[in-house]
C-alpha cells in the first residue's frame, strides 16, 4: 500500500467519524445536514480516487473506460464538497443566492462529462495513461471559487470569535492549503483531499465547541461565556470597564398573549439591537431567560451613554409598527479599573437595572 492510499484510507476513517458525530445532533441543528452532505460527498470523491488506483495499469485496455468514468465522476462531484461546507458555515444567510452559487458546479459537471470525449479536463490515452487536459486550470478555479467563499466568510466572522480561538481556526483553514502545497511539491503523493478531510473534522469539532459558548435562539454569547469573560477581564485588564444589564419587561405577558413565538421575537430583536447599538463599544450577551448584558472596556462613559441613547431611539422605531411592543429595563455601572472590581461592577449594574424595573412598574400603575 503506497502513501497516497494510506492517506485516503485514513481520510475515510476520519470522515466516517465526523459523519457519525454530526448525525447524532442533526435534529437539533438542521444546518448539520449541509455538513453531512459535504462529508459524504468527500467520501465519494475519495472512494473514486481509490478506484482509479485499481484501474490505472499501463497498457491494460480494459481499464481505459472505467478510469475515464471514474475521472468524470471525481471531477464532476469535487466542487460540491466545498459548496456544501460553505452552506454549513453560512447557515441560511445566502439561501436566496443558492441557485447562483450552484452555477459553477453545473458548468463544471458539464465540462467533466464532455472531458470523457474531448479530454478538456483530463486525458486517458490508448495505453491507459492519465494526463491533465488543457482546461484543467478552469477546474482548479471553480474549486478555488467555492473555497474562497468559505475562507472569506470565516475571515469576515473572525471578530466574532475569542482571540484565543482565532489561531486554531486559522490552522484549520490552512490545513487544505498545506495539503495542496505538499501535492504540488510532491505530485505522486496526493494530499489535497486528506487535508480537506482533516479540516472538515477539525472544523466540526471546533464549531461544536463554539456552539456551547453561544445562545441558540439569539446567537449572542451565553451566561457561561459572560462569567468567563468577566473573570478574565478582572484578572488581566487594568483599565476601565462598563457593565450594562438589560431585562425585557413583561416577557411572560407577551408569551401568554401571543405565544412563545411572540416572546422569542422580542428576545431576538433585543439581541440585534444590542449588537447594533453597541457595535465597536462593547460585547453583548444573553445571560438569562429575559436578561442581557454588555461588557465594554471604553475609557469614556460618554460612549456608553450614546449607545444607550441610540438603543432607546431604536426601540421607539421598532414599536411603531409592532403588535408585540418591546420594553427594556436598563441599568449600568462603570469602574475605573477592572482589576478586582468587575464582579462588583456587574452587581451594581444588576441592582441599577432592578431599581429601574421597579420604577417602570410603579409608572404603569
Amino acid at each position: 500500500m503506497n502513501a497516497t492510499i494510506e492517506l485516503d484510507v485514513l481520510s475515510v476513517v476520519l470522515l466516517i467519524f465526523a459523519i457519525a458525530l454530526a448525525s447524532r445532533s442533526i435534529n437539533g441543528k438542521l444546518n448539520n445536514r449541509w455538513y453531512i452532505l459535504s462529508a459524504v460527498t468527500l467520501l465519494i470523491v475519495i472512494a473514486t480516487e481509490l478506484f482509479t488506483y485499481q484501474v490505472d495499469d499501463v497498457g491494460v485496455s480494459s481499464q481505459i473506460i472505467p478510469q475515464r468514468i471514474a475521472n468524470v465522476f471525481g471531477f464532476g462531484v469535487s466542487p460540491m464538497v466545498l459548496y456544501f461546507l460553505f452552506r454549513y458555515i453560512s447557515h441560511t444567510k445566502y439561501q436566496h443566492r443558492s441557485v447562483w452559487l450552484f452555477i459553477p458546479f453545473f458548468i463544471n459537471a458539464i465540462l467533466s462529462i464532455l472531458s470523457y470525449f474531448n479530454s478538456w479536463y483530463f486525458y486517458v490515452d490508448s495505453m491507459n495513461v492519465y494526463s491533465r487536459g488543457p482546461l484543467f486550470p478552469l477546474f482548479t478555479l471553480i474549486m478555488l471559487f467555492y473555497y474562497g467563499l468559505y475562507i472569506m466568510y470565516l475571515i469576515k466572522s473572525l471578530r466574532g470569535y475569542e482571540a484565543s480561538d482565532r489561531p486554531l481556526l486559522l490552522f484549520i483553514l490552512a490545513t487544505p492549503i498545506v495539503g495542496a502545497a505538499i501535492q504540488i511539491a510532491f505530485p505522486p503523493i496526493l494530499t489535497l483531499w486528506p487535508g480537506v478531510a482533516l479540516s472538515l473534522l477539525l472544523f466540526y469539532l471546533f464549531s461544536q465547541e463554539q456552539y456551547y459558548a453561544f445562545d441558540v435562539l439569539t446567537g449572542l454569547r451565553n451566561r457561561a461565556t459572560f462569567m468567563r469573560d468577566l473573570s478574565d477581564l478582572q484578572r488581566m485588564c487594568k483599565g476601565p470597564a462598563t457593565i450594562v444589564v438589560c431585562d425585557v419587561n413583561e416577557l411572560k405577558k407577551a408569551n401568554d398573549t401571543f405565544g412563545h413565538t411572540g416572546g422569542d421575537e422580542l428576545l431576538v430583536y433585543t439581541s440585534r439591537l444590542l449588537e447594533r447599538c453597541f457595535r465597536g463599544v462593547g460585547r453583548a450577551y444573553r445571560i438569562g431567560g429575559d436578561e442581557f448584558a454588555v461588557i465594554a472596556t471604553k475609557k469614556e462613559p460618554l460612549e456608553i451613554e450614546r449607545a444607550l441613547s441610540l438603543l432607546e431611539s431604536q426601540i421607539k422605531l421598532y414599536n411603531k409598527n409592532r403588535t408585540v411592543p418591546l420594553s427594556l429595563a436598563i441599568g449600568w455601572s462603570w469602574c475605573e479599573s477592572c482589576n478586582g472590581n468587575l464582579f462588583n461592577t456587574y452587581v451594581a449594574a444588576d441592582n441599577s437595572m432592578y431599581d429601574t424595573k421597579g420604577k417602570m412598574k410603579q409608572g404603569r400603575r
